[in-house]
C-alpha cells in the first residue's frame, strides 16, 4: 500500500514558533493516514532535499505540502520534480493576528507553489485555512480519499472470464488504453474451464460458501443442485481472485451459465459482490471498473450495484435500474433477498429484491474514440417495493429524468451504470482530474 508524504516547510525568520504549532496540529489530523513526514518543518531546500533523498524507496500516493510560512518556488520545484506526476494537496495557515507583524505570510507562500505547479501542468489542489477547520479537514479527506483510489487502481487487476455475449460491444475494453490510463491489469480465463473445475469442487471446500448464502437468502433450499453448483462458483471465483490478485470481476453470463452450467448466474454475483469483489455481468469490463472506482471509494468498500437503466417515470421523476442480481447488503431490509428463479429463464437461484432507500452515486467510466471520460450523477432511491422480477431500485432524480436520457442516448453511454450509496460526486470529480481524464456530471 502507497503511503502519504507530508512535507511541511518554513522560513525561520517568519514565526517559526507559530508554524511549529501549525506542524503539530496537522500531524494530530493526519494521524490516521499511513504517513511519511519529517519531525519537523523543513527550513530550506537542502533539509528539503535531503529528507526527499531519505524517502525515496517508499511508494508515495499523493503529496500534502504546508507552507506553514511564505517560501519560495524552490521548495516546491524541488518536490514536483521528485515526484513528477504525483497528486499534491498545498495547504497553508491563517495568520495569527493583524496589525504589527507579519507571522507567517504562508498565503503568499501558497499561491507561490501553486504558481510553480501550474507552470508544469502538475496536477494539484489546495486550502487556505487553519488545520482545525471543517474545510480543511473536509478537504484533506477528500484529497486522501481520491488519491488512495487511484493508486488503488494503478494495483488493480481485473478478472475477465469468458467473452461478451454477442452484441454486446460495450463490454470489450482495449488493455493497452486501461492500462495507460488507470494502470489497470486484464486477466483472461475461459469460462469453460471455470464450469469444469467448480464442478469438481467437494463439500468441504463450498461449505463455507453454502452457509453464507443461507444466512442472506429468506429462502434457499440448501439442497436442491442450482444452489450447490452456485455456491461451488462462487467458491472457485473467490479461489482465482486471491490466487491472481483481481479486485474485480467481469464475467460472462448468458446463455452459457443457463446452458452448460444449469445454474443461473445472478446469485454467483450477488454473492461475490457482497464479499467485496464488485462483478459485472455480460463480460463488462468497464461496468467492472466502475463498481470497483464506486467501492474504493468508500471508507468500508460498501458493496456496489451495477444495473440498467430499465424505465423512466417523468410523473414523479424516477428512473428504475434493475438486473438479475445486487449484493445482499443493498436490499431493503423491509422485504430481505428472497431466493428465487431467473426473471427470464425461470431457473434458481436468482435473487428477488428491491434496493433500499437513500441517497447513491451513479458512475459510468464510459469509453469512445475520444478515449475515457466519467459519466456521474446522483438521485436517492425509494422506499418502493420491487418494481420488475429480480434486483431493481427506483431512483428520483435531480434533473428531469427526460433530459437526461436523452443526453445519455445522444452522447452513446453505455446502458450498465454502477450505484454506491452516499454523495461521491466531488470526489470522483477530482479523481478523473488525477486521472487526466474528462468528467460530466448531470
Amino acid at each position: 500500500m502507497s503511503k502519504i508524504l507530508y512535507l511541511p516547510v518554513v522560513r525561520r525568520k517568519f514565526d517559526a514558533d507559530f508554524a511549529t504549532k501549525v506542524v503539530h496540529q496537522t500531524k494530530n489530523q493526519l494521524q490516521d493516514y499511513d504517513l511519511i513526514a519529517p519531525d519537523e518543518a523543513l527550513g530550506d531546500p537542502q533539509e528539503l532535499g535531503s529528507f526527499l533523498s531519505s524517502v525515496q524507496e517508499n511508494e508515495i500516493a499523493g503529496i500534502i505540502f504546508q507552507n506553514t510560512t511564505f517560501t519560495d518556488a524552490e521548495f516546491i520545484q524541488l518536490v514536483q520534480r521528485s515526484y513528477p506526476t504525483t497528486p499534491i494537496l498545498l495547504l497553508a495557515p491563517r495568520e495569527p493576528s493583524i496589525h504589527g507583524w507579519l507571522h507567517l505570510n504562508a498565503l503568499t507562500g501558497l499561491m507561490s507553489s501553486g504558481n510553480y505547479l501550474n507552470s508544469q501542468k502538475h496536477s494539484f489542489e489546495h486550502i487556505y485555512g487553519n488545520p482545525d477547520e471543517t474545510s480543511v479537514q473536509q478537504t484533506i479527506d477528500n484529497f486522501v480519499a481520491t488519491i488512495t483510489v487511484k493508486d488503488d487502481l494503478a494495483h488493480l487487476n481485473i478478472g475477465v472470464v469468458g467473452t461478451f455475449p454477442p452484441g454486446f460491444f460495450f463490454s470489450d475494453a482495449d488493455a493497452q488504453q486501461l492500462e495507460l490510463n488507470f494502470g489497470v491489469y486484464l486477466k483472461h480465463y475461459q469460462i469453460d474451464e471455470a464450469f469444469e473445475q467448480a464442478q469438481a469442487l467437494q463439500p468441504n471446500e463450498y461449505q463455507e460458501e453454502l452457509d453464507y448464502a443461507q444466512e442472506h437468502y429468506n429462502n434457499l433450499n440448501v439442497s436442491q443442485a442450482e444452489t450447490i453448483r452456485f455456491v461451488k462458483y462462487v467458491t472457485l471465483m473467490k479461489r482465482w481472485a486471491k490466487k491472481d490478485q483481481w479486485g474485480a470481476l467481469a464475467s460472462r453470463c448468458w446463455p452459457d451459465f443457463f446452458d452448460k452450467y444449469h445454474s443461473a448466474p445472478g446469485s454467483v454475483w450477488t454473492q461475490l459482490g457482497d464479499q467485496k469483489l464488485p462483478t459485472a455481468m455480460e463480460c463488462d469490463i468497464h461496468g467492472a471498473l466502475s463498481m470497483y472506482i464506486l467501492q474504493q471509494m468508500t471508507s468500508h468498500q460498501d458493496a456496489t450495484f451495477l444495473g440498467d437503466v430499465s424505465s423512466m417515470d417523468e410523473s414523479d421523476n424516477t428512473i428504475t435500474m434493475w438486473h438479475d442480481y445486487g449484493a445482499y447488503s443493498l436490499a431493503n431490509p423491509k422485504y430481505g433477498v428472497e431466493a428465487s428463479v431467473h426473471p427470464n429463464r425461470k431457473m434458481p437461484v436468482s435473487p428477488q429484491m428491491v434496493l433500499k432507500p437513500g441517497q447513491v452515486t451513479i458512475l459510468r467510466v464510459h469509453y469512445d474514440s475520444n478515449g475515457y471520460r466519467f459519466i456521474i450523477t446522483k438521485g436517492t432511491v425509494q422506499d418502493t417495493k420491487a418494481q420488475f422480477n429480480g434486483v431493481s431500485g427506483r431512483i428520483k432524480m435531480q434533473q428531469p429524468v427526460n433530459e437526461l436520457i436523452d443526453q445519455f442516448v445522444e452522447n452513446g453511454y453505455e446502458s450498465h451504470f454502477a450505484l454506491v450509496y452516499g454523495d461521491y460526486v466531488r470526489q470522483l470529480e477530482k479523481l478523473a482530474t488525477s486521472l487526466g481524464l474528462p468528467s460530466t456530471i448531470y
